[in-house]
């Protein structure tokens, strides 16, 4: 399946499928707010891993913000990628903050966070306000991207 990446005004990113949407904004160097909606079933390949090759490249440290819609979800191909992702770059992340409000997709992001044995440099939220609360303390006045 095929997908299309696009550039947008403030430089925020998207990548696009038929069934899926991951949205990249940028409030500040070194912040990088991801946006995740639909589900993700592999046509994406290591693209949304490599759309975060310059910010490492750049900025490292990296502060990750990762929020998932009700309806993301990720086939284990996929999660199994991101684990990879993780556990290979867990030195250039300072942080990575995944908020989800499915319990399914919480439970998903904990098993990566586990096997990518990257310790409490991931945190997992269900609820808002404290995933609000670290990317306000990461990038002041930031907002997170919308569909």
């Amino acid at each position: 399946m095929a997908f299309q990446r696009e550039e947008r005004e403030g430089g925020e990113v998207r990548l696009k499928s038929e069934r899926c949407t991951f949205i990249y904004w940028r409030p500040r160097p070194g912040v990088v707010v991801l946006r995740i909606v639909g589900e993700d079933r592999g046509e994406f390949g290591n693209t949304p891993m490599d759309e975060l090759r310059g910010d490492i490249s750049r900025y490292a440290p990296l502060e990750l913000f990762i929020e998932m819609e009700d309806s993301a979800e990720a086939r284990l191909p996929v999660q199994e990628a991101w684990t990879e992702w993780f556990n290979t770059h867990r030195s250039a992340l300072k942080s990575v903050s995944i908020l989800t409000r499915s319990k399914y997709m919480h439970f998903s992001a904990e098993m990566v966070k586990f096997f990518s044995r990257t310790g409490e440099l991931i945190r997992v939220y269900l609820e808002e306000a404290p995933f609000e609360e670290a990317l306000q303390r990461a990038a002041p006045s930031a907002r997170r991207p919308r569909t």
